[in-house]
């Protein structure tokens, strides 16, 4: 008998694992469906992954399973491919049929109105599926992450391992679902209207969000319309100071800096609550208005957009689109209009492509299945940002990426943040790049963070207001030379031993913000050069992968991370 239960044990086991590989395959198909709003493909692979769940399940649960997988360390891989075989099944019948018809639901084809509004019923009728879809999928990452990831079996392991990490990112698409239900309708003015402050940034002077603020609007949403009700250049809030307090570690990184008392200087920290909060009480300041949130767009996003909206033209006949509305804002504007004496004809003209380019994207123009995913890839680059005033949207807002939030994590930290020193638009021609590697094991660790910075402005042909400096120095600067503030934000508990700039020792000022040491080299960055700084420290292992801040800029951010595995 004991023969026969072992045999039958081995025959079942390849079995269930066969069937385990195919619902990986099954969980990692629907999630990239459900993405796509491939709906109908969706309902398809969830009825074949239900099948295989359902057939591994009834393989693993017979009495011989039972009993040896109570056997002390001979029986560990057996109780993992039972309980993730069981835990699979439970979301096949429960989750994920729930998650497929929520989004149906949410086809954002199906919530669009003739008039480019959206009917937000649907949307707030679906949450408490969503709800217990999202509870389910959590419930079911956490007991399979429960389970040894480490047994004498290294093929159940692995599988294991895989399958997770297919749950996982089906559970994030789940989640952000779930969130977007909650906070989605009531921002749109589902309860009553709305209104939103909506900062245009320029990437060609940066700050820790992006770019600098420009041109503004004021937005209100009332059940599911959008209106942009009026639109302003940056000079209307010169000299309207912000009454907020955003605590003794802010107030040591940025006091003295302006960031409470000039508009372009809100957004130095790369954590956008705080320039949101900032920027609203500036405006509530400056027009007793109180608004309901903030948000913050860049060219690159407008270019996403525009790329699914199509063209469209400014008053004075300019096309403005996808191709060309980077370059046109943030780098031909000022060959148009080169010097201090035109200021107001460039602002006026930047508020035309504002307001030409924003009464395009509330019209009714554009696939919406493919806007939607236009407005996604701009807010998981940090190019979209999103506020509320109101504190449980805020809760929520802050586990998705449209937050611009710092994290506060245990997870190892990676974060450059460049903030413009000169007062000129010469970081359009920036290129960064960061890598970083850790050399030891061991609770505490070795790391060093390497930032290459290169100043590719041409020798000539930049007109006075691109290359223009405003910083006090006591050394001679040509024209196209930069000067910036680079600081790097570290794993929470980093202690740096030494900084370098192109192999020489500097001194670099320190702080916190978010838990995260930050570490600040005031660097010259002359044209044509490419300097280096090296950061190196000791920090926590600290847990799960490398967080990375990617600051959105003109140029993308070149990331390389090395992290040998500790056994």
């Amino acid at each position: 008998m004991l023969l026969l239960g072992l045999i039958w044990i081995v025959v079942t086991a390849v079995l269930a694992r066969s069937e385990l590989d195919r619902v990986r395959a099954d969980v990692q198909r629907l999630r990239a469906q459900v993405s796509a709003g491939d709906l109908a493909g969706a309902r398809a692979t969830a009825s074949v992954l239900s099948s295989h769940a359902d057939h591994a399940h009834a393989l693993t649960g017979g009495p011989a399973w039972v009993v040896a997988a109570h056997i002390p360390w001979a029986g560990a891989p057996l109780h993992v491919a039972r309980s993730v075989a069981a835990s699979v099944d439970g979301l096949s019948h429960h989750a994920l049929p729930q998650l497929v018809d929520a989004s149906h639901q949410l086809d954002p084809a199906r919530l669009r109105r003739g008039d480019g509004s959206i009917d937000l019923a649907p949307i707030a009728a679906v949450k408490p599926q969503l709800d217990a879809a999202a509870s389910s999928m959590s419930g079911a990452v956490a007991s399979v992450s429960r389970l040894p990831g480490s047994t004498w079996a290294p093929f159940v392991d692995h599988a294991r391992t895989d399958l997770l990490t297919q749950l996982t990112a089906l559970g994030r698409t789940v989640t952000s679902a779930d969130l977007a239900a909650r906070v989605v309708p009531p921002m749109l003015g589902q309860d009553g209207p709305r209104s939103y402050f909506v900062a245009f940034q320029n990437d060609a002077e940066a700050r820790g969000t992006g770019g600098l603020p420009g041109a503004f609007a004021v937005v209100t949403a009332s059940h599911g319309t959008v209106k942009f009700q009026r639109f302003e250049p940056d000079s209307v809030l010169g000299g309207v100071h912000a009454t907020v307090e955003l605590g003794a570690a802010y107030d040591q990184l940025y006091g003295g800096m302006g960031t409470t008392t000039l508009y372009q200087n809100g957004n130095l920290s790369p954590h956008f609550p705080y320039a949101a909060q900032i920027w609203a009480s500036m405006w509530r300041n400056y027009s007793g208005q109180r608004v309901d949130g903030v948000v913050a767009v860049d060219p690159t996003a407008l270019s996403y957009l525009l790329k699914v909206t199509g063209p469209v033209a400014t008053t004075d006949g300019t096309t403005v689109d996808a191709a060309n509305v980077v370059a046109l804002t943030q780098s031909t504007v000022y060959a148009k209009y080169p010097g201090p004496a035109q200021n107001a004809q460039r602002r006026d003209y930047l508020l035309d492509v504002a307001k030409s380019v924003s009464d395009r994207l509330v019209g009714d123009h554009g696939d919406t299945k493919a806007l939607v995913r236009a407005a996604g890839e701009a807010a998981g680059q940090r190019r979209l940002l999103v506020w509320s005033a109101h504190p449980k949207e805020e809760a929520d807002l802050m586990q998705t990426a449209v937050s611009g939030a710092i994290p506060v994590t245990s997870a190892p930290y990676v974060g450059l943040s460049i903030v413009n020193d000169g007062g000129n638009k010469l970081d359009y021609y920036l290129d960064r790049s960061i890598s970083w590697q850790r050399s030891s094991c061991g609770a505490t660790r070795e790391s060093t963070a390497t930032i290459t910075l290169t100043n590719n402005a041409p020798a000539g042909g930049l007109s006075y207001y691109v290359t223009a400096r405003s910083d006090r120095r006591s050394y001679s600067v040509r024209p196209g030379d930069n000067r910036l503030e680079v600081s790097y934000f570290a794993t929470s508990g980093a202690l740096m031993q030494e900084v370098t700039v192109d192999g020489k020792p500097v001194t670099a000022s320190a702080g916190s913000e978010r838990g995260h040491p930050v570490y600040t080299v005031d660097l010259e960055l002359p044209r044509g050069a490419t300097r280096t700084i090296v950061l190196h420290l000791t920090e926590p292992a600290g847990e799960g992968a490398p967080v990375v801040l990617r600051q959105p800029l003109v140029r993308p951010l070149a990331v390389h991370l090395s992290d040998p595995p500790c056994r």
